[in-house]
């Protein structure tokens, strides 16, 4: 079977659609760290970071942040 010109342009058009788009940033990529204050640096469980950043806390979350208890996930990185 011989490819043709314009089956090597689909196959140029696909690897460069699959290369570009793993090179996208994640959201994770986008999410803050978590700070290396001393507050901070001695969390060591989830469930610590609700006592400044929830509603009415020290600094909560904003509202539109989504509704999830595993923090470590998304804001990684001391």
């Amino acid at each position: 079977m011989k490819l043709r010109k314009v089956d090597w342009l689909f196959v140029a058009f696909a690897l460069a659609v699959v290369i570009g788009v793993s090179l996208l940033p994640t959201p994770k990529d986008r999410n803050p760290t978590i700070p290396g204050t001393p507050a901070h640096r001695t969390i060591t469980a989830e469930k610590e970071c609700v006592g400044c950043h929830q509603a009415g806390g020290e600094k909560p979350v904003p509202a539109r942040h989504p509704k999830r208890q595993d923090c470590f996930r998304c804001h990684a990185g001391r």
